[in-house]
Order: structure tokens, then C-alpha cells, then sequence
């Protein structure tokens, strides 16, 4: 005897199921509480309990006085696998690119030498890019990129569509691995402003050590993101 779907889960369904293949596209908005109530044969309570574990699930904001808005697509990224920004955007359907704000040398710091495990003044490459998904702003990154692999660190090597990953690998350093924090953090004014943000949020700062395939410092960077577009996957094994 097979157990029947409670009703609000086979509307909570077929409704994602309309986000996801874009039939309600993302700033629209949905049918209001009393035209699901009518289009499903059930109860107020029955509806908002659908539209609450949607918007907890992050495809919905309900939004007083009009109703629920579709959000964007949260953008997944794999904890367990070394990518960058690029390849993480394209995997996920979206156009990458950035506005570059800065690209300079300039001396280390002592915080930015030790990560890079270079000697404090020895000159980095100093790269601060916007970064943009389908031409939205997703995020402000800070690199530091060592000079002793002696790769071509001048501003016209980077546009608005670089990889700085593929341009490693151009240049035959190539990837090993990466030492990562991620946390959750408010913005700072300056922060706000480079990111055009209206008020004071909660945004992802992953801070990011990248190796190459020697365990060698290669870069060392921090990457502010909208803490509302992201969802990460962590894999985790267990020891046996």
C-alpha cells in the first residue's frame, strides 16, 4: 500500500517545479494566496505553509502588500573541488566577467608576505576586480599574486573576461591546491559602496590560499560575495 504525499508537499513541488523551469521567471511574482487557494482546492493555512518552506528554501521572498517574489537561482559551489569564479559561474549556466579596479604592483605586507611566504616589502601583484554574474554584481575580490613565478603581471593581461586560473595554467604554473576560511561577515562602508549594496547585510568572505602543484603560494585572496545568491556543498568523509 503506497502512502499518499501530504498535499502541501505535491504543491510545494509542482510549484518549484515552476521556478526552476523559469514558467514563473525570477521578479515575477506568483498567484496571489487566494487565487492558489482557488486554483487548488484548499486551505489558506494549507498555502502559506507552501509558500513559507519555499521562501525558506530561498526560491521565494514574500513581500507585504504584494506577494511573493521569484528570487534568482541560488549558485552552487563545490567545497570539495578546487575551481574559481569562472569556471563555478559557467557550471552553473552563467556569464562571468568583471570590472577591473585596481591592478598594480606594490610591496606585501607582513600579513599578505607570510601568506604568500615571501619576505614583507617584496613586491606582489595587487589585482581588485568587481565580479559579475549575467552582468550583475556578485561580489568584490582582493588578490595577491607572487611574483616569483615570473608570470606576465602587467594591467593589460586582465580584461573583463580573465580567468586568473587559465591564465596560471597559460603560463604553465600550474594548480595544486587551496587553503580556504569561509564566513559569514557585515559589510563595511567601503565594502557597500564597491559593491553599489543599499543598506548593511550579512555577505560571504572567503578568504583563499591557492597552491601550486609543488605547494608553492601562488596567490593569496579575499573574496566578499552576496551572501544571498550562494549556497555551498560540503562533502565530508569519515575516517575508518
Amino acid at each position: 500500500m503506497t502512502k499518499q504525499k501530504p498535499l502541501y508537499q505535491t504543491i510545494y513541488e509542482e510549484l518549484y517545479h515552476k521556478i526552476s523551469s523559469s514558467t514563473y521567471e525570477v521578479g515575477s511574482y506568483l498567484p496571489s494566496e487566494s487565487e492558489l487557494q482557488k486554483a487548488y482546492g484548499v486551505s489558506r493555512i494549507t498555502v502559506r505553509r507552501v509558500l513559507t518552506d519555499l521562501e525558506q528554501d530561498g526560491y521565494i521572498k514574500k513581500i507585504k502588500g504584494k506577494g511573493s517574489v521569484v528570487l534568482p537561482k541560488k549558485k552552487y559551489s563545490d567545497l570539495y573541488e578546487l575551481t574559481g569564479f569562472s569556471e563555478d559561474a559557467k557550471r552553473n549556466g552563467c556569464k562571468p566577467s568583471s570590472i577591473i579596479l585596481k591592478s598594480e604592483m606594490r610591496p606585501a605586507s607582513v600579513t599578505v608576505a607570510e601568506f604568500l611566504q615571501i619576505e614583507p616589502e617584496e613586491d606582489v601583484f595587487y589585482l581588485e576586480r568587481l565580479r559579475l554574474l549575467n552582468g550583475r554584481i556578485s561580489g568584490i575580490f582582493i588578490t595577491y599574486i607572487s611574483t616569483r613565478f615570473h608570470l606576465p603581471l602587467e594591467a593589460d593581461q586582465f580584461d573583463a573576461d580573465t580567468s586568473l586560473y587559465d591564465f596560471y595554467e597559460k603560463n604553465n604554473v600550474h594548480l595544486g591546491d587551496a587553503s580556504e576560511t569561509i564566513e559569514a561577515i557585515m559589510t563595511t562602508p567601503e565594502i557597500r559602496k564597491s559593491m553599489f549594496l543599499d543598506k548593511d547585510e550579512p555577505i560571504f568572505y572567503r578568504e583563499r590560499i591557492t597552491y601550486n602543484d609543488i605547494n608553492l603560494p601562488i596567490e593569496y585572496s579575499k573574496n566578499y560575495y552576496r551572501a544571498n545568491e550562494y549556497k555551498y556543498v560540503v562533502r565530508m568523509h569519515r575516517d575508518r
